[in-house]
């Protein structure tokens, strides 16, 4: 799976909350199962014009591309060189 294919399946999994406000302003925060949040918004110039399944759209790619930018991939070498430990806890 790719980097933007994880993302995407991260999004479609997030609790997600949508606020509109002022008739032309999207606030879109998504909770990301491993408890990160992340806040994007739009707003539209003209309210008369505002279309509320557009805005979601920009605010989705948005989250979309700042969760891109944070997440990094790291490729383990010989992971079968990995030292496996176990603890006992009172």
């Amino acid at each position: 799976m790719d980097k933007r294919q994880f993302v995407i399946n991260e999004y479609n999994q997030a609790e997600k909350t949508i606020h509109v406000d002022y008739n032309n302003l999207i606030i879109m925060s998504i909770k990301l199962r491993n408890g990160y949040i992340a806040v994007e918004h739009c707003i539209c110039t003209n309210p008369r014009e505002f279309d509320l399944s557009k805005g979601i759209e920009i605010c989705k790619e948005k989250i979309i591309n700042h969760l891109l930018s944070i997440y990094h991939f790291r490729t383990i070498e010989n992971p079968e060189n990995i030292k496996k430990i176990s603890m006992k806890t009172r």
